[in-house]
């Protein structure tokens, strides 16, 4: 199993809208088949060759979506038969455990539809998903150049005290949307951090121009937020890291999306796709 083989299943694998005990050898004959484009054979023979080592790959990126503070959707049923499960048993939960299951059943049909977003839908979706986080306020930057940032928002912060908590001095964020199908290299976060430091000084009047006036009428910190569809090299990860920008990728926005009360729970994720589909083209008009 070479090396880009492993996320190329795993991104099928999360995409993939079912539920119940599987065995991941079958699975990764399918997976073999559709994301790799082996014929029924190859898949066959790759699936017997492989299913020891995916099997652990799986579980160590569900380890990382953890540290990450998403879900794992996938546990070992029967480690010596390689047997899974989607999601959690449901049995013996409490209604409020197994309606964020319910609830967290939606995010492959939500990166599913992700894919398929052009490059300005994705920009917009960045604001459908700052109303998921909350934000109060929240601006798409006109297409074209735009300086290098593609949303502006106010998230109210958490804090236990009116320095730090409610209204008063909310996170004032910047953010950029990159749907590249590959991972964002350090350069592109050089760029960003750049203009982040424009938009702080208000020292650019080509940035400045697509600011909010509503975005310098408050105060609060003012944080660096990137989202990018194919996720970041490991030098672009660290910068953000070293210079407090978050990261997130379409995995994130999904899980957002998926979890947020902002869709009505009652409806199915086909509705609930539709819906985000129609708040991010009201983002657009």
């Amino acid at each position: 199993m070479s090396r880009p083989e492993k996320p190329n299943l795993l991104k099928w694998l999360y995409r993939l809208e079912e539920d119940g005990s599987f065995g991941m050898r079958t699975l990764l004959q399918r997976g073999a088949e559709a994301a790799l484009e082996k014929d029924k054979m190859e898949a066959e023979a790759y699936a017997e060759a492989n299913v020891n080592a995916f099997c652990k790959y799986v579980i160590a990126a569900q380890d990382e979506d953890e540290r990450r503070g998403l879900s794992r959707v996938l546990t070992v049923v029967d480690p010596a038969t390689y047997v899974f499960r989607w999601y959690s048993e449901s049995n013996n939960l409490d209604s409020r455990r197994r309606r964020k299951l319910l609830r967290l059943r939606r995010r492959p049909a939500f990166l599913n539809m992700i894919d398929a977003l052009t490059s300005r839908e994705y920009e917009a979706l960045a604001c459908v998903a700052m109303n998921a986080a909350g934000a109060s306020k929240i601006s798409l930057t006109p297409p074209g150049n735009e300086g290098g940032v593609d949303f502006f928002a106010l998230l109210p912060t958490p804090g236990k005290c009116h320095l730090f908590g409610g209204g008063a001095n909310p996170v004032r964020v910047v953010g950029q949307s990159k749907k590249y199908s590959q991972a964002v290299q350090v350069d592109k976060l050089k760029e960003f951090l750049t203009t982040l430091q424009e938009v702080k000084h208000r020292g650019e009047p080509k940035t400045e121009k697509i600011v909010p006036p509503w975005f310098h009428g408050v105060r609060g910190p003012i944080v660096g937020c990137v989202i990018a569809h194919s996720g970041y090299q490991a030098g672009a990860t660290s910068r953000a890291r070293n210079h407090g920008v978050i990261t997130a990728d379409s995995l994130d926005v999904a899980e957002m999306l998926a979890m947020t009360k902002i869709f009505p729970e009652e409806t199915d994720a086909a509705a609930q796709t539709r819906m985000c589909l129609e708040q991010l083209r009201a983002y657009l008009l």
